[in-house]
């Protein structure tokens, strides 16, 4: 406001000053102090007619050079606002089939004697299995200010969440399926984590739900830092939208290097993901009273290695979920 408040002063004052002069009366003395001087080659009428129309012509070069200046001022201001605009957007999603999700988490839990009386889903965002025995990891900005959280497999399968941890300064949520004995737990993982910098140029992929079905994203790993040089994150070439938040991020073996947070609006592609090793960072933090066990059993091993992308994307996709945030009447 302060910006806009300047420039408008600026133009008023731009507009006083030509408003006292009377330009065509200028442009009329310049008009005929250029015949005189065609007309007039001796050194004694040049020198009158200087001193005669020097204030004039002193004038007329000050409003031009004020017009000038002014019109890059305005100019430089409008590239530096426009350049403002850059924003880091979070990729969750808005759910748009809000009734039908509703309808369906209700006919799946009154199936299991277990129906809740469920507010319609506010948002809704990508997480993956760490652990074969339910722990998953998402983003905090995916599950802020929840009342209750449900994951929904692949299949259709919806489970009930609780928040283990949430870490704001990596934007990371730790998950765990709530005492639902429905939960197929898995023996192993298809996919390992690694924690060491991954290369640039690097060939990576992802998997989320931007819609109602899973969806797969390609590209590469364009900066060892994230929006604005943030050393916890990747840059990476991939297009994401709404609702790829919490995704994993994946190399061409199969291991996971990243988690996607968000994306840079003013550039498309432009897509970051914070980097494994601060998932490790944040999941030790995590009190030991607090987990199963007293810990979650990641694993750096993975299957998918020597797999063809088509059957690596069969095996992880099954450790890949939707997750809706809700909120319980009052």
């Amino acid at each position: 406001m302060k910006t806009y408040g300047q420039r408008t002063d600026f133009r008023a004052r731009l507009n006083r000053i030509q408003a006292s002069l009377d330009m065509d009366a200028v442009r009329e003395e310049v008009n005929q102090l250029s015949k005189v001087r065609k007309l007039h080659r001796n050194g004694g009428t040049v020198r009158q007619l200087w001193q005669t129309y020097r204030p004039i012509l002193a004038v007329a070069a000050t409003v031009a050079l004020i017009t000038t200046f002014g019109t890059l001022m305005l100019i430089r201001q409008y590239q530096s606002s426009h350049k403002q605009q850059e924003q880091y957007s979070m990729m969750r999603r808005d759910l748009q089939a809000i009734r039908r999700s509703q309808n369906a988490i209700l006919q799946d839990l009154n199936a299991r004697e277990r129906a809740l009386q469920i507010n319609p889903g506010q948002v809704a965002g990508s997480g993956f299995l760490l652990s074969p025995d339910g722990y998953l990891v998402t983003n905090t900005h995916i599950i802020q200010d929840a009342d209750s959280v449900y994951i929904q497999s692949t299949r259709g399968d919806i489970y009930k969440a609780k928040v283990v941890y949430a870490d704001r300064k990596y934007d990371l949520a730790i998950l765990q399926v709530h005492e639902d004995s429905a939960f197929r737990v898995k023996t192993v993982l298809p996919y390992g984590f690694e924690a060491a910098p991954s290369d640039l140029g690097e060939r990576v992929f992802t998997l989320g739900f931007p819609r109602e079905e899973i969806v797969y994203g390609e590209g590469y790993l364009s900066s060892q830092t994230g929006y604005r040089g943030d050393s916890t994150a990747y840059q990476v070439a991939i297009s994401v939208n709404p609702g790829n938040s919490g995704g994993p991020l994946l190399d061409e073996k199969g291991n996971v290097i990243g988690i996607i947070s968000g994306k840079q609006t003013s550039s498309e592609g432009a897509t970051f993901a914070i980097k494994t090793d601060y998932l490790f960072r944040a999941i030790s933090a995590i009190p030991t009273d607090s987990l199963k066990n007293n810990s979650i059993r990641m694993s750096r091993k993975n299957g998918l290695a020597k797999l063809a992308r088509k059957d690596q994307i069969k095996k992880i996709q099954e450790s890949v979920y939707m997750v809706k945030v809700f909120k319980h009447e009052k």
